[in-house]
């Protein structure tokens, strides 16, 4: 709850300060990204006719929020965002989730006015599986450590304010809870995101 609080607090903060950002070719950011990929962590049957759920180590959900540079000569961009990415699983009496807080640095060349490639780094911080309710009894909640990432994406500019992109994320994780102490996180993902 605190790194989603801290996350809310960091984009508020940027979108306050978007004027004088934008006067100097810098522009707060947020966004979102719907990934998919990466190896089953843990898969979670159901009762009844709901079907089986699975929680992976490249999903779900990644909301980002950052700061991005615009080279005055339109030629490229340096975007530097901080995120949370989460896949979840709840229940009635239950719930199970990885969660992590990826930090990332991109660089982005405009191909013409509408089309931007690039790629970049990204490491995700306080990678964590997690239960609650009845879950808890089954499985036990553990840490875990991630490698330094590499992104590539691409890019569609509606105008100076919207994008949608799709993206790759090579990154894996490890744990000694995990069977072989390592887990594969790659993942790709479908996004859009908003300067102020």
């Amino acid at each position: 709850m605190q790194t989603k609080t801290l996350l809310a607090a960091a984009t508020l903060a940027l979108a306050a300060t978007a004027p004088s950002f934008a006067a100097e070719g810098f522009s707060p950011l947020i966004g979102a990204t719907l990934t998919g990929g990466g190896k089953t962590l843990v898969e979670v049957q159901f009762e009844g006719d709901r079907p089986n759920e699975k929680i992976s180590s490249g999903g779900l959900t990644h909301l980002f929020g950052g700061v991005e540079y615009r080279d005055p000569n339109g030629q490229f961009a340096i975007q530097t965002t901080i995120g949370y990415h989460f896949d979840r699983v709840d229940a009635k009496n239950a719930s199970l989730s990885f969660s992590r807080v990826p930090l990332e640095v991109l660089g982005l060349w405009n191909a013409n006015e509408h089309i931007r490639l690039g790629g970049g780094l990204r490491k995700a911080f306080n990678s964590r599986f997690e239960t609650s309710g009845d879950a808890s009894g089954a499985f036990a909640d553990f840490n875990m450590r991630s490698s330094i990432g590499f992104v590539l994406q691409g890019e569609y500019l509606f105008g100076e304010h919207t994008s949608v992109f799709l993206r790759y994320v090579n990154e894996n994780y490890k744990s000694s809870h995990l069977v072989g102490g390592e887990v594969d996180g790659d993942h790709g993902g479908l996004g859009v995101s908003y300067r102020f």
